[in-house]
């Protein structure tokens, strides 16, 4: 029976979505403490809406970390991942414009 691993689905998701980040969100990422991998795990599972501004926003809810967490089990750092978002273009969807925490 094949075994799905950590490893094998980070492969998977690199070779799914190559994403660019802006000048702006690369800022961002270090101000913010919020690293290459979780944009990528972000984008690839969190919930999608547009953001009114030409911007696609991939946001970490609840649901979305319990899907993540489904695959990769339960840590400290998917429990991180909570209320996170990652702005892409809409343009084409493989631009990060910016990273952040969402405050509620």
């Amino acid at each position: 029976m094949y075994a799905t691993t950590n490893e094998n689905f980070q492969s998977n998701l690199r070779r799914k979505q190559e994403l660019k980040l802006s000048k702006h969100s690369a800022v961002r990422t270090q101000q913010r403490a919020i690293s290459q991998e979780a944009v990528e795990l972000i984008v690839f599972f969190g919930e999608r809406s547009h953001d009114g501004r030409n911007g696609i926003r991939c946001l970490m809810t609840d649901k979305a970390v319990a899907k993540l967490e489904k695959v990769v089990g339960h840590t400290q750092r998917t429990d991180n991942l909570r209320d996170c978002y990652v702005v892409l273009s809409a343009k084409d969807e493989h631009t990060v414009i910016t990273v952040g925490h969402r405050h509620v």
